[in-house]
């Protein structure tokens, strides 16, 4: 009797067994895709580790659009160190351009340009020469004209970047003083090396060329 009972009892609990471990194909592969979601999502889809790695791939550098930016920029600057030199050091531009047309390029006599024969008493030489187109009456106006619309020229094509990391920005900064700054100092400190000595005692005295 007891190896009859022994028999039925092994008999039964291997089929208890197969029940229980021998599941369907698509539930397996459910739990298996779940679970592989789950450690999936754990891993990529933390926004803070997506930030961090961006921003260690994110640097700084020198590149065609700064090397455009750059040099309306540094033009600006030199636009600006001409207008500087005609107002203060006028006898070194006139060092330098001795036949240089002071009616045109000396601001105390080109300001009468915009209007008519010279005189401010009557009006303007031609439409909005005292206004919109003053800088084509003289070199101090257009130098202020190139000074500005550089300037501007230079933004818009910056603003088109985009949002960058704060340290870019504040390599930008410094990247831009320079250019406007070497722009500048080649042309004013170059004519004021130029200025004849007894002129240098007192910037502000003019005398015609």
């Amino acid at each position: 009797m007891k190896p009859v009972i022994a028999a039925l009892f092994i008999l039964f609990a291997s089929q208890a067994n197969s029940q229980l471990t021998n599941e369907s194909p698509d539930l397996i592969a459910d739990r298996v895709t779940f679970d592989h979601a789950i450690k999936t999502r754990s891993v990529t889809d933390d926004p803070t580790k997506k930030d961090i790695q961006i921003g260690q791939l994110q640097k700084w550098k020198i590149n065609k659009n700064k090397l455009w930016t750059g040099g309306l920029v540094m033009l600006s600057g030199m636009a600006k160190g001409l207008n500087e030199t005609l107002e203060f050091n006028w006898h070194g531009f006139a060092a330098v351009f001795p036949k240089a047309n002071a009616q045109w390029f000396w601001p105390q006599k080109s300001y009468l340009n915009k209007y008519k024969d010279n005189d401010p008493s009557k009006g303007a030489k031609f439409p909005l020469s005292t206004s919109v187109l003053v800088f084509l009456t003289d070199q101090y106006h257009l130098d202020n004209f190139i000074h500005r619309s550089t300037l501007t020229a230079a933004l818009v094509i910056k603003i088109g970047e985009g949002k960058k990391p704060f340290k870019h920005y504040v390599f930008d900064a410094l990247y831009y003083t320079a250019a406007y700054q070497l722009g500048f100092g080649s042309v004013y400190y170059y004519f004021k090396s130029r200025v004849p000595k007894f002129y240098t005692a007192n910037l502000f005295t003019y005398i015609l060329p």
